[in-house]
């Protein structure tokens, strides 16, 4: 074998590493006696300008924002249309105004790095989704939890298998929005014992 072929071969299993770690952390999760008396009134979700983003079509973009799940647009807005679906679905069983308390859920991006077609076609790997989250008195303004990071990762099929799953009706979008819903529900206090989500960071390289 060359020296660079192997050298080749090491990159793209570098690269593969650096994509197939989920993360799924969160602190001071609530108590299922305080949410489930809550009526959620509205989710507000922020995508700072800052964050950013490309179409370039490489393995692992250096940037905050990598989505290629909808025609190409306004990419910070979709991925916070995919985050709001999200945490709603979370909450929603806190949306009947049958409760005690009206609050707002307010979440900030910071990161959702998902997969370029390339990194699909060849490798699959880890939808990363990072973002702030609190809950807010919608009276009185006062902070009910949080704010505190949640990452919601999600694994990403690639090759034959994303194939199979776009067929069976299993997108990224559809996939990236059940995992962050998920997540969030657990954090609320509203997941059964037998749904909560085992949480944990691994190290990997790059974003």
């Amino acid at each position: 074998m060359s020296f660079v072929k192997l050298i080749s071969i090491l990159a793209a299993v570098g690269v593969l590493a650096s994509c197939t770690s989920r993360n799924t952390t969160f602190n001071d999760e609530i108590r299922s006696l305080d949410s489930t008396d809550w009526h959620v009134h509205g989710v507000h979700v922020t995508v700072p300008e800052s964050l950013t983003t490309t179409e370039v079509n490489i393995f692992q973009p250096d940037v905050d924002i990598v989505w290629h799940g909808d025609p190409q647009g306004d990419r910070r807005a979709q991925v916070g249309e995919i985050l709001r679906e999200g945490l709603e679905k979370a909450a929603e069983s806190l949306f009947p105004e049958n409760k005690h308390r009206a609050v707002i859920i307010e979440a900030t991006l910071l990161q959702f790095h998902s997969l370029t077609p390339r990194a699909r076609a060849i490798t699959g790997g880890v939808h990363k989704v990072k973002f702030s989250i609190q809950a807010i008195d919608q009276l009185s303004g006062n902070v009910l939890a949080g704010p505190t990071v949640i990452e919601a990762d999600e694994f990403a099929f690639g090759g034959r298998n994303a194939v199979s799953s776009d067929a069976e009706g299993q997108t990224m979008k559809i996939r990236i929005t059940n995992r962050i819903a998920e997540v969030v529900a657990d954090w609320l206090g509203l997941a059964e014992a037998e749904d909560e989500v085992v949480r944990g960071r691994i190290f990997s390289i790059g974003r």
